[in-house]
C-alpha cells in the first residue's frame, strides 16, 4: 500500500486594516492576499487543486505587485503543496526552496521550518528517508529559532513519523510527549493524536490506538479538515482490522474510502503528516 503524505500550508493571517487608523491601501492589499490564500487553503482541504492553485495564484501576484516578501514567500509554498499533491515533486521542490530562501532573509523561521518540513516531504515521497531526517532537523532548528511553539509542536509531530517510518517507535514516543504540551490548537491535537495512535496501533496497543485515532478524528472534523479526518478513519479501520473485528474494520474503511473519493485521492493510507494550517 502506498504512503500518502500531507503538507504543510502557510496561511499566517496579517490583519493589516481595520484598526480604525483611517485607509491604508498597502494593508487592504495584504489582507486581501490573506483572504485569497484561506480561500484557496479551503479549496485544498476539499481537494480542488485547480482553485486552489487559482487563489494563491493570484495571492502571489498581489504580493509580488506590492513588494510583500513575507507574502511572496508564503504562496510560492502554497503552490509548492498543490504542485506536491498533484505529483509534481521537481516543481513542489522548486517552489519550497524558492519560499525557504525568502523567509531565510526576510528572516522568518517558523515559516522557514514549514518549507524544509516540506521538503523533507518530498525527500520521503521519493524514498530518501535518511535526506529527510536532515530536512526535518534543520526545520526543528528553525521552528526553535522562531520560538513559536505550535511550529516546533508541528516539526516534532513530523519527526516522530519519520522515526516511525524507520522503525524506531522509542524515539518516536519521546518526541510526541515532547509535543504533547505544544498542541493548543485543533489541528496540532489532531495531528499528535493520531499519531499517537499509529504509535500505539505499531505497538500492539489496541485500545490506545482506538482512543487516539478517535480523538484525532474529532479535532480534524472540527476544522473540517477532510484529508486528516479520513487518514483517521483509516487508521481506525487497520486498528479493528489488526484486533479481528473485521465488521468494525469493514464500516470505517468504507468511511475512509467515501472521504477520499470526495477529494479525488487514488491513494489512502493512515500515514499523515501535519494537516494544512
Amino acid at each position: 500500500m502506498s504512503l500518502k503524505f500531507w503538507v504543510l500550508l502557510g496561511l499566517t493571517i496579517l490583519l493589516a486594516y481595520g484598526c480604525g487608523a483611517g485607509p491604508d491601501p498597502y494593508g487592504q492589499q495584504v489582507n486581501r492576499t490573506t483572504t485569497l490564500a484561506i480561500q484557496g487553503q479551503q479549496w485544498f482541504s476539499q481537494g480542488d487543486l485547480r482553485r486552489a492553485a487559482r487563489d494563491f495564484g493570484r495571492a502571489l501576484e498581489i504580493s509580488q505587485s506590492i513588494d510583500y516578501p513575507a507574502g511572496v514567500a508564503q504562496q510560492l509554498n502554497n503552490l509548492g503543496a498543490v504542485a506536491l499533491e498533484q505529483g509534481n515533486l521537481e516543481t513542489a521542490q522548486e517552489l519550497f526552496n524558492q519560499a525557504l530562501s525568502l523567509n531565510q532573509e526576510i528572516p522568518d523561521w517558523a515559516a522557514a521550518s514549514t518549507n524544509l518540513a516540506n521538503l523533507a516531504t518530498i525527500a520521503q515521497k521519493s524514498g530518501n528517508l535518511a535526506r529527510a531526517g536532515e530536512y526535518l532537523q534543520a526545520a526543528l532548528a528553525a521552528a526553535e529559532r522562531s520560538g513559536a511553539n505550535t511550529a516546533r509542536g508541528r516539526i516534532l509531530c513530523q519527526l516522530a513519523s519519520w522515526y516511525l517510518a524507520q522503525q524506531d517507535p522509542g524515539s518516536a514516543a519521546v518526541l510526541l510527549t515532547q509535543a504533547r504540551p505544544l498542541a493548543t490548537t485543533p489541528a496540532l491535537q489532531g495531528t499528535l493524536n493520531h499519531h499517537w495512535g499509529r504509535l500505539r496501533l505499531r505497538q500492539g496497543n489496541h485500545l490506545a490506538a482506538l482512543k487516539h485515532f478517535n480523538q484525532a478524528l474529532a479535532a480534524d472534523r472540527e476544522i473540517l479538515e477532510r484529508a486528516a479526518m479520513a487518514a483517521d478513519l483509516f487508521g481506525l479501520a487497520e486498528t479493528y482490522e489488526a484486533q479481528g473485528e473485521l465488521d468494525q474494520a469493514f464500516y470505517y474503511y468504507s468511511r475512509a474510502f467515501d472521504v477520499y473519493a470526495a477529494l479525488g485521492k487514488k491513494e489512502t493510507s493512515s500515514e499523515k503528516n501535519q494537516p494544512a494550517s
